[in-house]
């Protein structure tokens, strides 16, 4: 049984960092949802030790113990699109474009286009060598065909939000910084995007305001600094 939540507001639970989370956090606030955080620090090198989550992980009343989570009332909930999904029926059910099928199916298949790229992505911060040139001339290439259809789209499905426009919105931040704003020079309808979403009204203040956090964990061999 989940751990009752005796706050009014929902609790995301995630690491110290941007991660899987922004997406979340950038959806919550676009929904004018206010929400409480509990984040884990990795430590320093050379041990990047996670026992700030680890040693906790069984005590939190999840079902399947993972980051991120959210604790709403008596729910508790793992795995990041479960999340976005759960929120937006709640609280923004329009961006789950549930209302139309076609657009429905268009906003569940780009968000597996989405989360594939995302792994790809940031895999290679973590595995790879390193070297951010590198990694930008493996990734910028697999955003062709999203910059495609943003040539005539505002958002990923069409001129409606949906839950992968955050995902998206973020993944392009992360390669923004990688690619050193080449990603935007190659696709200027990616960037194009990436200003629309956050010059939403009700994202724009938290983009602008919010906690400025590192993209990666401590451990990854490529990551941003603050």
């Amino acid at each position: 049984m989940a751990t009752p939540n005796p706050s009014s507001k929902p609790i995301l639970g995630y690491w110290k960092i941007r991660g899987l989370a922004s997406a979340i956090r950038y959806q919550l606030a676009y929904s004018n949802v206010s929400f409480d955080e509990e984040l884990y620090e990795q430590s320093d090198g050379p041990e990047f030790s996670r026992a700030t989550w680890t040693d906790v992980k069984y005590d939190q009343g999840l079902t399947y113990p993972n980051l991120p989570y959210l604790k709403d009332g008596n729910l508790s909930l793992t795995e990041s699109g479960a999340i976005h999904r759960y929120c937006a029926k709640k609280w923004c059910p329009e961006l789950l474009c549930s209302d139309d099928a076609e657009l429905y199916g268009k906003a569940e298949m780009v968000w597996g286009v989405v989360s594939d790229l995302k792994g790809f992505v940031t895999v290679q911060c973590y595995m790879g060598d390193g070297d951010k040139k590198k990694l930008a001339e493996k990734a910028i290439p697999r955003f062709a065909l999203i910059a495609e259809e943003l040539k005539n789209n505002k958002f990923l499905v069409g001129d409606r939000l949906c839950c992968a426009d955050f995902a998206f919105v973020e993944l392009v931040e992360m390669v923004d910084f990688i690619s050193d704003g080449e990603i935007f020079t190659v696709y200027p309808s990616i960037k194009g995007f990436r200003d629309r979403v956050f010059e939403l009204t009700k994202l724009k203040e938290y983009y602008e305001k919010g906690p400025k956090l590192i993209f990666n964990n401590k451990v990854a061999k490529i990551n941003n600094s603050i």
